[in-house]
């Protein structure tokens, strides 16, 4: 859920960054995080244990404009990957007005893809939520593999109604990366505009 700050004048955002462990998550922020003007953007954020890392920082986007007179600014978060770290994730989804779920091209990742899918809806549903409420993007990321899926068949597991946009990426090289943040934002926004 979106939070003001009247002193600023500024609407704050989150998107969460969901996901399979090893699949992108990371690897899209860090891009993210290296190509936002000094200026722009906030420190990132490490927390890690010894099992698990989330990462997040905020940044003041260049091109998306204000929201009835409020500079927009978007917290970005990963949740660790492995599912035994729920609670962790679960946390992470608090408040969320976005999410880019991150999917594995690999052929040995689609049950990966599809039980972290799982695990977001049950962990969305706890809020009250469900992924028809809020903006998901899904990025099937690691197209550079020899072998990686169709996205066809990713999407199938994934998002069987096709109800998210998709976006190629290879989030090591950047492809797709800045595609799949703009289109999340752009949806949140038009959300918030709306209402």
């Amino acid at each position: 859920m979106s939070t003001i700050n009247f002193a600023n004048r500024e609407i704050n955002f989150k998107i969460v960054y969901y996901g399979p462990g090893l699949s992108g998550k990371t690897t899209n922020l860090k891009w993210i995080y290296s190509k936002i003007p000094e200026g722009r953007k906030g420190e990132m954020v490490s927390l890690a244990t010894e099992d698990e890392r989330t990462l997040f920082f905020d940044f003041l986007p260049l091109d998306l404009g204000e929201v009835k007179g409020f500079k927009t600014r978007f917290h970005l978060y990963t949740v660790p990957g492995q599912v035994f770290y729920n609670a962790s994730r679960k946390l992470i989804l608090r408040g969320v007005d976005g999410i880019v779920f991150v999917a594995d091209s690999a052929p040995n990742r689609l049950r990966a893809n599809a039980e972290s899918m799982r695990n977001m809806r049950e962990n969305l549903a706890e809020y009250g939520l469900k992924v028809e409420d809020i903006p998901v993007v899904l990025q099937v990321n690691k197209r550079d593999l020899p072998d990686a899926l169709p996205v066809e068949m990713v999407q199938a597991v994934v998002d069987p109604e096709g109800r998210f946009p998709v976006f190629e990426a290879v989030a090591t090289e950047g492809k797709g990366v800045f595609e799949t943040l703009k289109e999340v934002s752009r949806q949140v926004l038009a959300r918030v505009g709306s209402t």
